[in-house]
């Protein structure tokens, strides 16, 4: 009786652990961000609703998946330039066809939606961007784009309510700004080198 007893105990870490899980799962998977649509039409989307689900693009028509396990990302109005873990899903996909871009086509549509010189992104943000940051960011403002990428500069852009999107302004993330600081009231010019530097010949 009393081993029987022991041997019932013992198994009720492992239960409350496997109830713990489930209540886990059930829970993330009721607040996870599911979705973002892009200014294309097309989508990323969790491929299932479980925890560290791959994110996976997909057509207009919200259901048609043609790219899985999606890395680094740069789209437009058109075109969604993607980088994949999965062989032969990387590619550039067109939102009017819901297809990848043909060989013959690419090197155009590639200079249409990269910068030539800084092989960088030319659409809604300025460098590849992790998709995750696309989709966490909903929920977690730590995983939010840099402000600093989005391409405002760019008139080609028709959706410019994309660019309120929230974004992430914080330093450390976003990195130094490149330009010099200005001096303050008082500054002997020694204590800023690099404004020194920027005032010479």
């Amino acid at each position: 009786m009393l081993r029987k007893f022991g041997h019932h105990l013992l198994k009720l870490p492992l239960a409350l652990f496997l109830l713990w899980a489930a209540l886990a799962s059930v829970n993330w998977v009721r607040n996870a961000p599911k979705s973002v649509t892009l200014p294309n039409g097309m989508m990323f989307k969790l491929e299932y609703y479980f925890p560290g689900a791959p994110i996976a693009l997909f057509a207009t028509d919200g259901r048609k998946i043609l790219a899985r396990k999606i890395g680094f990302v740069c789209f437009d109005d058109r075109y969604v330039s993607i980088t994949s873990y999965k062989p032969g899903d990387a590619g550039i996909y067109d939102a009017h066809t819901n297809a990848k871009v043909r060989a013959g086509e690419r090197n155009t549509v590639e200079h249409h939606l990269m910068h030539a010189r800084r092989k960088a992104c030319n659409g809604y943000y300025t460098g590849l961007l992790g998709a995750v940051f696309l989709l966490d960011g909903q929920k977690y403002p730590s995983l939010l784009p840099s402000c600093k990428w989005r391409n405002l500069d760019n008139p080609a852009l028709k959706n410019r309510a994309w660019f309120d999107r929230p974004c992430d302004e914080e330093t450390w993330r976003n990195g130094l700004d490149p330009r010099p600081a200005a001096p303050r009231v008082g500054d002997a010019p020694a204590d800023h080198p690099a404004a020194s530097k920027a005032k010479g010949p």
